[in-house]
């Protein structure tokens, strides 16, 4: 009896010593070991200590960990996936993450008879409209679905002559995550002109930009409306991309996917640059994406299919061929069906494939095959990644609540629920 009572002092003593070596390591040990743990685990680590909380709470800290979390991204690959419930999503939705190579769930993140529509993505963040009821304004919101957190935006200033387009991304000069609300009015003098209204998540405040970020009301009917609804760009070190034509012709040209057009959020500017590799096939399909560590388009016909990546070392405009092959009927009426959704790409023991709605095209066999099969029809998918903004600081709220409480104003407006879902349907 007495041995085991020594032993259990012995181990008892060897435990709290190997504690007080574990709570007297210094504080910046700990301010190099966080930043590899994963966002979910640190926001239960703010509860520890309180040195702990003011490593996990400053805004370095937060910045650090975003960028080690975009490298351990590329190989994870993990997209987030808005999928509307019922027909034609007018039950609700259902926020799940997934892999990209399935579409497997790893993990549910929110259920709600809410409908939102996803306007945009960048890093951890969401920017999603909530729709509440005809007699109510529509509410902005940004999300951060790991940490399950949600911030109110107020409404850009803006003039209601005209439908508002909406565009999120972060500049990396200023570390500033912006939204950008484009919109058109008429103007005594100038007929028809562009405005629009800045949002900065530091200053949670608008403000206007009178200048229309250098583009005209002609080319942002055609880059942004053509198709009925906003196009879902590429977004890549600090700007977002997306594939239009010359902004020079004042008509609508023929082929409408010429030229890669960029919006760069430290500048405020949109630039064009002109593909070198469009005049090859006119009847093809253009789409950004993100290929590895460079920015790269995809392009697609009815014969065959290539890759090129945009060389930023070597000089701007320098564009590399990465892969050329053959095409099949199948794969370019995939991506001819909806040619405004995003493109995912990613390598896998089957070779490489592309995520298009809910199906995958292997480039090498031209192969279709769908992803997903317990998913519903209506699925908005992005890029998913772990990250701490919104945790604190901000005035956040936590997401369920904010969800429960839009289902219970939804609730008690009645049938005018079903009536904005039958206006807001084609989103999905």
């Amino acid at each position: 009896m007495q041995k085991m009572e020594s032993k259990k002092k012995t181990k008892s003593s060897s435990n709290s010593t190997r504690i007080s070596k574990f709570n007297y390591l210094p504080p910046e040990v700990w301010a190099q070991i966080l930043p590899n743990i994963p966002a979910k685990t640190l926001v239960k680590f703010r509860c520890v200590c309180k040195s702990w909380c003011d490593i996990i709470d400053n805004p370095d800290f937060v910045t650090q960990h975003r960028n080690l979390c975009k490298i351990n991204s590329v190989s994870s690959k993990l997209l987030l996936a808005l999928e509307g419930l019922g027909r034609f999503g007018r039950k609700g939705c259902l926020l799940t993450v997934r892999r990209a190579d399935a579409l497997r769930k790893t993990y549910h993140i929110l259920k709600s008879s809410q409908r939102y529509h996803l306007l945009g993505n960048c890093n951890e963040l969401l920017l999603v409209h909530g729709y509440i009821d005809p007699g109510h304004r529509d509410q902005l919101m940004l999300w951060n679905p790991c940490i399950r957190k949600s911030l109110r935006i107020p409404l850009p200033p803006l003039p209601s002559f005209d439908f508002i387009v909406y565009l999120f991304g972060f500049a990396l000069c200023s570390n500033e995550y912006k939204v950008i609300a484009m919109s058109s009015q008429r103007s005594v003098t100038d007929g028809i002109i562009m405005c629009c209204a800045l949002y900065t998540l530091s200053d949670q405040q608008w403000s206007l930009r009178n200048e229309g970020l250098d583009m005209s009301f002609s080319y942002f009917v055609r880059l942004f409306r053509l198709y009925g609804c906003p196009p879902t760009g590429c977004f890549f070190q600090g700007a977002a991309h997306w594939i239009g034509d010359d902004p020079n012709q004042g008509a609508i040209p023929s082929d409408c996917s010429t030229h890669l057009v960029s919006l760069d959020f430290d500048l405020e500017k949109f630039t064009y640059l002109e593909l070198p590799f469009a005049s090859e096939d006119r009847g093809a399909i253009r789409f950004p994406f993100r290929l590895r560590e460079s920015l790269a388009v995809f392009c697609i016909s009815f014969v065959k299919s290539s890759i090129w990546a945009l060389d930023e070392e070597s000089g701007k405009g320098a564009w590399t061929p990465r892969f050329s092959g053959l095409s099949s009927c199948g794969g370019f009426y995939l991506f001819s069906s909806r040619p405004r959704l995003p493109l995912f790409y990613y390598e896998s023991d089957h070779g490489s494939c592309f995520v298009y709605r809910k199906m995958a095209y292997n480039i090498a066999s031209c192969k279709v095959h769908e992803l997903g099969k317990s998913m519903g029809h209506f699925v908005d998918l992005r890029m998913y990644m772990e990250g701490l903004v919104l945790c604190k600081g901000y005035g956040a709220e936590d997401l369920l609540s904010l969800a429960h409480e839009q289902e219970n104003a939804t609730i008690s407006n009645g049938d005018d629920w079903y009536t904005m879902d039958m206006l807001v349907a084609r989103f999905f």
